[in-house]
């Protein structure tokens, strides 16, 4: 008994430390730089929490540069070919998307911080779903209804929170959880400010598709972008406003992130139907798409497959041909994507990829990600709207990243991070040991104080 009572003296300050601290991290998806620099938009809470703190010029996605692979390298600090969610959606599946946590390859935040002993809190963050998470309404849906984003939700939340909530901001439903309606984004942020005030959790990650999803439709400039990011901004107050009211503003961190940009789009290339007869097809990742040959066949059969495919695609007409470029296994390798694609082909702005053969289908599934391909023939259709997934190195793939609070410098401005450097960024601010194997802590971010902090 006594051994036990020392041990606990001596952790127990370290326990106190760790528990006073509060990180929150939005995620606006598709969230791109100038919404928040010159753009001419009206975002008070941005702007706010950009003169209080540190933004940046732009954000790095990974590659290809969607939605879920960018949501785990952020909780990971790992590129998706360590991380093991390398699209939004599984190869080969019928709908479903990478929602369950077991896919998840490597340690992320939430099983660090449960750890530690800290709470966590998760609302509508891409694959949570049957996470250790405290208090966890994750994101899935019923791919049949893919706008419906609560019906799904409520098999898997923890137990009673669902109801919980509900009895504080009202009845949630399939219209006012809807990604085709901006209801969807002011009741994340009501849920997450019921949860911060009434729970406290150390950790809270929320995640607003609405910008996404309106830019998907309507392409880059529209004014259906222009109201989905001022009620982003607007959902983001009723989160600063839980943090004041509930006595903890001055322990508590607040991450403003995107996951990638976003390119108006006019073409749909279809490469699977030039090598339809090898054992071989590519999977569309928006602007990009990976080669994946057959297993089991011979090298000498896996070289003349890729051979084969590459002159396939030099043998298209110039102007074609100069919308992509190949990359090849080693550069795929420098950019953390899936090992098992042997190459891959990177779009430039404005034609994106599908893997249909003949009939027209959608680039992929799931809601924000269909394009709209207005003829059954060709290799090369028309379309409208707008995507991402190509390189993270082209500036309209550039996202955004905005830090204030407990922590954090005041007034300055850093040149470029990358989604990887946000997971151990929060485990610093937390106090935890996580070693992440692609993300750093960015200089310039954290305040002196919080640099020199260490748990003793």
């Amino acid at each position: 008994m006594k051994i036990n009572a020392l041990v606990f003296s001596l952790l127990f300050p370290v326990l106190v430390w760790a528990q006073e601290k509060h990180v929150i991290l939005v995620s606006i998806d598709g969230l791109r730089p100038e919404f928040y620099q010159g753009g001419g938009y009206l975002l008070p809470n941005l702007h706010r929490l950009m003169n209080e703190g540190v933004y940046a010029k732009h954000m790095k996605s990974v590659f290809p540069s969607y939605t879920y692979p960018s949501h785990v390298a952020m909780v990971s600090g790992a590129m998706p070919g360590r991380g093991g969610i390398y699209y939004n959606a599984p190869i080969g599946g019928d709908g479903e998307w990478y929602w369950f946590t077991k896919d998840i390859k490597i340690p992320t935040l939430w099983q660090v911080a449960k750890q530690a002993g800290l709470t966590t809190s998760a609302i509508e963050w891409p694959v949570s779903v049957g996470n250790e998470i405290t208090y966890n309404i994750p994101e899935i849906w019923d791919v049949k209804h893919p706008s419906d984003r609560i019906t799904e939700v409520r098999k898997y939340v923890t137990k009673g929170l669902i109801e919980e909530v509900e009895k504080a901001i009202g009845k949630l439903d399939s219209v006012n959880m809807s990604e085709e309606n901006l209801s969807l984004d002011a009741n994340t942020a009501k849920m997450a400010a019921y949860i911060f005030k009434t729970h406290k959790p150390n950790f809270m990650a929320l995640h607003f598709a609405c910008v996404d999803g309106a830019q998907h439709e309507h392409g880059r400039n529209h004014e259906k972008v222009t109201a989905a990011i001022v009620n982003a901004d607007k959902a983001i107050g009723t989160v600063l406003d839980a943090i004041e009211s509930s006595g903890l503003k001055e322990n508590t961190t607040v991450l403003i992130v995107g996951d990638h940009g976003m390119s108006d789009i006019h073409t749909v290339f279809r490469p699977n139907m030039l090598i339809k007869d090898l054992p071989a097809k590519f999977v569309a990742a928006g602007g990009s798409a990976f080669l994946y040959v057959k297993k089991n066949v011979s090298n000498t059969e896996f070289a003349g497959i890729v051979q084969s495919v590459i002159r396939q695609l030099d043998a298209l007409p110039a102007e074609r041909r100069k919308l992509f470029r190949i990359m090849d296994r080693k550069e795929l390798d420098k950019m953390g994507a899936d090992s098992s694609a042997v190459m891959a082909l990177a779009a430039v702005p404005g034609l994106v990829f599908s893997g249909a053969i003949q009939a027209a289908k959608p680039v992929n599934f799931g809601p924000g990600t269909q394009v709209q391909q207005n003829s059954l023939e060709g290799l090369f259709v028309p379309t409208t709207g707008g995507h991402h997934g190509y390189d993270p190195n082209l500036p309209e793939m550039y996202t955004g990243f905005i830090a204030a609070g407990a922590g954090i410098n005041k007034g300055k401005v850093i040149d470029e991070l990358c989604v990887t450097d946000i997971a151990p960024l929060i485990a610093k601010l937390l106090g935890l040991e996580f070693k992440t194997p692609d993300g750093k802590l960015v200089p310039g971010i954290l305040n002196s104080s919080m640099i020199n902090q260490t748990i003793k």
